[in-house]
């Protein structure tokens, strides 16, 4: 028998769980102002250690890194796969969290039988329109009742605005967003937020984009009920004005802000980190000057870690009244992206708890401040 088999008994296998730690956790500390969450990799949940045990105890809501991503959930037209899905959407009920699903519709990680027909030749646009719908009409029916968001459309527009050339717009067209938020809103219960998740949203090209495509939703008719913005910032940059516009910029458009994928990198960068050739990867990741942390974050840092967290929740703070959750990318140090890009193979140091799953001098800035 599969491992994953007897998913009738998974709820009590997931009964809530206990973790040793702060008296005070971040779920109790701003449970009056946004959800706090966390995004977790299968193999986090499978194990059931100490690390889930910690999200248990100080997040209220729950992303799957990959999980319900297309390419994992249905790798073959005809076979789906839902198990590493069904464990992280089992958890987060037993532990009574917002769950957001992630993502229903993106240029990566969808499989390439999504977007071919029955000889091998691209899709037309009507195929692909109903694969889109069996997809969103398939996780409704399995997830009712205990999915309450889901990114609809994930990173669709270029750091210009300009909408990102990928098979959905190849084979759609411009409307590849509409159709989507159409078939979303037609298919999932009424009560599921439907949103648009990107990257870079303090650019001006890409909010401005966001903001023009949300109003042109809305004069149509169409269901969007929240803009995600992805929060993988650095020690200095996007300033707090620039996130701070964007916030506002999208509450005016009447939808729910959702802080999403938040991290903060603590590494040097090098300009050619990103996009480069195995050779220049291998180059790079054998460069102790881009991986200088391995034995633990000094103080200096912690401390500069700690007082960037203490602004970005301090704005989050003061426009609480329209950010309805906040999601860090990882549960702890060592589930982190960044560990493995854009260059593999580095120590990094991005999140609130450390590698032992202790809360870092950045953890006691962030809860000390509601």
């Amino acid at each position: 028998m599969h491992r994953f088999k007897s998913l009738a008994i998974i709820g009590a296998i997931f009964l809530p769980l206990t973790f040793l730690g702060a008296d005070m956790t971040l779920k109790q500390a701003y449970q009056d102002h946004f959800h706090i969450g966390a995004a977790l990799g299968h193999r986090v949940v499978e194990e059931r250690g100490e690390t889930l045990a910690l999200v248990a105890r100080q997040f209220n809501s729950v992303t799957a890194e990959n999980a319900m991503k297309w390419r994992s959930m249905q790798p073959e037209e005809n076979r789906h796969t839902p198990e590493q899905a069904d464990l992280l959407v089992s958890f987060g009920t037993a532990n009574d969290m917002y769950v957001v699903g992630h993502v229903l519709f993106w240029h990566n990680q969808t499989p390439a039988w999504v977007f071919e027909d029955e000889n091998g030749e691209p899709a037309s646009r009507e195929i692909l329109l109903k694969r889109m719908r069996e997809r969103v009409r398939y996780v409704a029916e399995r997830y009712r009742g205990r999915v309450h968001a889901w990114d609809v459309v994930n990173e669709a527009f270029m750091g210009d605005g300009s909408l990102r050339d990928s098979k959905w717009t190849q084979i759609l067209g411009d409307d590849f967003i509409e159709q989507a938020f159409r078939i979303a809103g037609e298919e999932l219960p009424a009560d599921v937020a439907l949103l648009y998740n990107d990257y870079s949203m303090t650019a001006n090209g890409r909010r401005n984009a966001v903001v023009a495509m949300v109003r042109d939703l809305k004069q149509k008719g169409i269901r969007i009920d929240g803009i995600g913005m992805q929060g993988h910032w650095a020690l200095n940059s996007p300033s707090i004005a620039d996130i701070e516009r964007s916030i506002l910029a999208f509450a005016a458009t009447g939808v729910e802000v959702h802080i999403t994928e938040l991290d903060i990198d603590v590494l040097p960068r090098h300009p050619r980190m990103w996009g480069a050739d195995a050779d220049t990867q291998l180059r790079l990741q054998q460069d102790p000057a881009l991986n200088p942390y391995t034995d633990g974050l000094p103080d200096e840092k912690q401390e500069e870690l700690a007082q960037r967290y203490a602004e970005i929740f301090g704005l989050f703070l003061k426009h609480s009244d329209k950010i309805k959750r906040v999601t860090f990318w990882g549960p702890n140090d060592a589930n982190t992206w960044l560990n493995t890009w854009p260059i593999r193979g580095r120590t990094s140091h991005p999140l609130l708890f450390d590698r032992q799953n202790n809360p870092k001098p950045a953890f006691h800035a962030v809860i000390s401040l509601p």
